[in-house]
């Protein structure tokens, strides 16, 4: 499929047929994921492959109990080790000081001052699986699979269902199977609404 034809086609499908994912395809999912970027080539992120239903059955009552995922032959969580402690980075650090151009010199000393550096953590690797998970998202659409990204969850638990160390934490999921549902075009906004050339002027 070419890849305009993966993006036009890709949509949340939250209903899925009783058919298993083949291995084959769960490994280029895989592999589509390990080729996304990441800043300073971290790659700090792991995915949890989940096919066995009793396991996704209590992952999915992490994500508010939405029952529809419990559906999904396949779930895989996006996972990313914490390691940022802020109050370990010297002033030089160009990890700090970026850090201070982005969210202020204010914020960042408030949150260096913090007692739970893990909640810090949390604040700041939560994107981190966003771009690997949308690649696995477009391949997903490529073989003619259907995936959701699920941003709804308690943190806390997931990661305990799944049984990861603590170092480590699952931000999202995304149930994958063959959809079972019609797939209906979206009412988007036209690229004029959505952009701007150069610098931002209010029309009025």
């Amino acid at each position: 499929m070419e890849l305009d034809e993966v993006i036009r086609k890709r949509r949340s499908i939250r209903k899925f047929k009783d058919k298993s994912v083949p291995e084959e395809h769960i490994d280029l999912l895989i592999e589509a994921g390990r080729r996304a970027p990441s800043g300073g080539n971290s790659q700090n992120w792991l995915f949890g492959i989940v096919t066995d239903k009793e396991k996704i059955d209590e992952i999915s009552k992490a994500a508010g109990g939405q029952e529809w995922i419990s559906q999904a032959p396949l779930v895989i969580a996006f996972c990313t080790e914490l390691k940022k402690d802020l109050r370990n980075l010297s002033e030089e650090d160009f990890e700090l000081q970026v850090d201070k151009e982005r969210f202020g010199e204010e914020l960042i000393e408030h949150l260096r001052e913090f007692s739970d550096q893990r909640k810090v953590s949390l604040l700041f690797e939560n994107c981190n699986t966003l771009l690997p998970g949308e690649h696995v998202f477009l391949k997903a659409v490529d073989l003619g699979l259907g995936a959701c990204w699920v941003g709804y969850l308690d943190i806390e638990l997931a990661s305990s269902v799944l049984d990861l160390p603590e170092n480590y934490k699952c931000f999202f999921l995304m149930p994958i199977g063959y959809p079972d549902e019609e797939v209906v075009e979206n009412d988007l906004k036209s690229k004029e609404e959505i952009s701007f050339r150069n610098s931002f002027k209010i029309k009025w």
